[in-house]
């Protein structure tokens, strides 16, 4: 038979995980945004481990000839972080 002493702490994790969601979402978009720019700079991850910011940096060189190894990465990480702050603003006007 369930009790309220079972019942009460889902309803505390659901209020605790509306009010964590949206500062999570705003955070993550931050950690991906510094996480490229860093690799872009040269401070990243080693040396030819899958990155978009170090790809950009890598292939920016070329950017005359071979624009689209530039462009594509960049808007993966554009497109990251604004849908990932956009989640953040849908989960902030649901509360």
């Amino acid at each position: 038979m369930i009790g309220v002493r079972d019942i009460a702490p889902a309803g505390q994790l659901v209020a605790l995980l509306s009010v964590f969601a949206p500062t999570l979402t705003v955070r993550l978009a931050d950690a991906v945004f510094s996480i490229a720019t860093l690799a872009f700079v040269g401070l990243g991850a080693a040396p030819g481990s899958p990155d978009w910011g170090a790809q950009v940096a890598e292939n920016r060189v070329n950017l005359q000839f071979a624009w689209w190894t530039v462009l594509f990465p960049a808007l993966a990480v554009a497109s990251l972080v604004i849908a990932v702050s956009l989640l953040a603003d849908v989960m902030r006007e649901r509360r």
